[in-house]
């Protein structure tokens, strides 16, 4: 088990709350960020590493969105 940050995001982008939460792999940490992000966006980092980023809702990334990768 790994060790990663979630950091909550509020509606402006900006950290509202930060956990660390305990997951297998990246993958499994995706699936846990995925399952939060009823209420929230969320970003996913190991150490210094961005793993994902989880929109509000799960909703699709887009490229000329600044708050998806």
């Amino acid at each position: 088990m790994s060790r990663y940050s979630f950091h909550l995001l509020d509606l402006e982008g900006a950290i509202a709350l930060s956990q660390n939460v305990a997951c297998v792999d990246d993958l499994d940490a995706l699936a846990q960020g995925v399952r939060h992000s009823d209420h929230w966006a969320i970003e996913i980092w190991d150490g210094a590493r961005l793993v994902a980023r989880v929109k509000l809702g799960n909703a699709p990334l887009d490229s000329r969105d600044p708050h998806s990768l």
